[in-house]
């Protein structure tokens, strides 16, 4: 739905602004669950605030705190498809998974022992290890 990843905080604001009655006592019910990608979840709490129910609205700010509450890897798993957002990706060595970093290192230390070896020159050493570290930051 969106092309960034969702923000906990901007799900956190949208679900209290839903509790928090605007003019003329009309409320925001369910755009949390909106931008959050969940369209069925949205229509349930304008269904339930359309009734008059203050469910809508107390589940809201239940919701508000879950968010801020939660582990922000577990938000990012259920909502951004364990997409990190944007800051966290930027920070270089941290956008690439341990896994990854992993198997750098361990190819590193291949083509290391094959320099050694004499297999490979070391103009051909450098460029591959420098392809290698472009990957992880």
């Amino acid at each position: 739905m969106l092309a960034k990843p969702r923000s906990r905080r901007v799900a956190a604001l949208l679900a209290l602004a839903g509790a928090i009655p605007m003019v003329g006592g009309f409320h925001l019910v369910g755009l949390h669950k909106l931008y959050l990608g969940q369209r069925w979840w949205c229509l349930i709490y304008v269904a339930f605030a359309l009734t008059g129910s203050k469910v809508a609205w107390i589940a809201g700010i239940f919701d508000a705190i879950f968010y801020l509450v939660q582990n922000p890897d577990e938000f990012d798993a259920n909502f951004n498809n364990g997409v990190m957002p944007e800051a966290a990706t930027s920070v270089g060595i941290f956008a690439t998974s341990p896994t990854s970093v992993n198997r750098i290192s361990e190819t590193l230390r291949d083509l290391d022992q094959l320099r050694e070896d004499g297999l490979i020159s070391e103009y051909e050493f450098e460029q591959k290890r420098r392809k290698l570290l472009e990957k992880i930051g």
